[in-house]
């Protein structure tokens, strides 16, 4: 698509390469895809193109999951019989209109910019102008495709989500998110932050560093994070290969840091710090599921997160669940946004759209709130 020049930072050259070279399955299992790329300010920036395949895939890469599969098997994962069969008749009224609605518009084809298969992407602070000549390009290069951007918010990106939109982009609300600022000292007076920091400091649970990782470990760390969002959550969530964890542990492309517990490791984090953006957040995290909570693996890993993020002064992402946790911990709640394109396409595809947006544009913001108060 276009010449490679390579991204700001090694890791994401590192990553973009053997994308190109491999697909997007080999650093994220159920992500079918070929990755091609853009050139924006200078540095290459992947673009997500979805490979048929029989299986839903992830989020990362598939709106349909994102948006309908995902959070329909979050209700009825959490129902037992006979609640669970009355509750599937019902969503299902709701989600096959939707669903239908999205195949319409062929966003489940749709080429995703900046995407790096991963729950939040983080963007360096790009010009308008970049962003409508990259507009222009895409268009050009993908006539019959939907294009979308994944986690824009305002709050976090003020200058590219205008841009967008002068550009011609539409703003569907896709997720509500939590951000904090470990640079403000309110946060450190939170009483939950207080005692998740006493209970890190626990020698009980020794942290280890990404430099005291070795290879040997790799297996054990990704068990963990597969133990919680694959097994316990959603096959919908990204599986993330052990080439990745290579990836992450070799180029720190995502920080590691584990956690051991007599003598096996039992907590993994995986930081995305983006000084371009000023922002961190964290793809990945995992704990061993089946030990007592009191051993307070999670509030050990999200102390952790707070930490580094204030360590590098970077604002933290905290993403999207566990709504109440993050409130307690300095997290302030935000709307986050998938941008879609569709004025390039003909016919059905950009109506199908253009009645999507504007549906998902009513109706998603209000859910999203009241799920945010549960």
């Amino acid at each position: 698509m276009s010449t490679f020049i390579p991204p700001r930072k090694p890791a994401d050259a590192l990553w973009l390469l053997a994308a190109r070279s491999r697909g997007g399955q080999h650093w994220v299992a159920n992500a079918e895809c070929h990755i091609e790329t853009i050139d924006v300010a200078g540095h290459s920036v992947p673009v997500t193109v979805p490979d048929a395949s029989p299986t839903p895939a992830s989020y990362v890469l598939c709106p349909q999951s994102a948006w309908l599969r995902y959070a329909r098997d979050e209700v009825l994962r959490h129902l037992r019989p006979p609640f669970s069969v009355l509750a599937n008749v019902a969503t299902a009224g709701l989600y096959a209109p939707l669903a239908g609605l999205m195949q319409a518009s062929h966003l489940h084809q749709a080429a995703i910019i900046g995407n790096h298969l991963i729950s939040t992407n983080l963007y360096p602070a790009w010009q308008a102008s970049e962003l409508q000549q990259m507009t222009t390009t895409l268009a050009d290069e993908f006539p019959m495709r939907p294009l979308l951007m994944r986690n824009i918010c305002p709050e976090v990106h003020p200058e590219l989500a205008q841009g967008l939109r002068e550009a011609g982009w539409q703003l569907v609300p896709a997720r509500m998110i939590y951000l904090c600022d470990p640079q403000q000292p309110k946060v450190w007076k939170h009483n939950h932050v207080k005692q998740d920091a006493r209970l890190l400091s626990n020698a009980e649970v020794e942290v280890i560093s990404a430099d005291m990782l070795r290879a040997r470990d790799l297996p054990a760390l990704r068990q963990l994070f597969r133990q919680l969002f694959i097994d316990k959550h959603s096959h919908l969530n990204p599986d993330f290969t052990p080439a990745f964890f290579e990836l992450c542990l070799e180029t720190g492309f995502l920080e590691l840091t584990a956690l051991r517990w007599q003598n096996r490791l039992v907590g993994v984090l995986g930081l995305y710090a983006c000084p371009d953006s000023g922002w961190a957040t964290t793809p990945l995290i995992g704990y061993d599921t089946s030990l007592p909570p009191a051993l307070g693996l999670y509030r050990r890993l999200m102390a952790l997160l707070l930490q580094q993020s204030r360590e590098r002064q970077l604002r933290l992402h905290y993403s999207s669940g566990a709504s109440q946790f993050k409130r307690a911990r300095g997290g302030s709640a935000s709307l986050e946004y998938t941008a879609i394109y569709h004025q390039h396409l003909s016919g059905i595809r950009r109506q199908g759209n253009r009645v999507f947006s504007g549906l998902f544009q009513h109706l998603a913001p209000g859910l999203l709130r009241r799920a945010d108060q549960l």
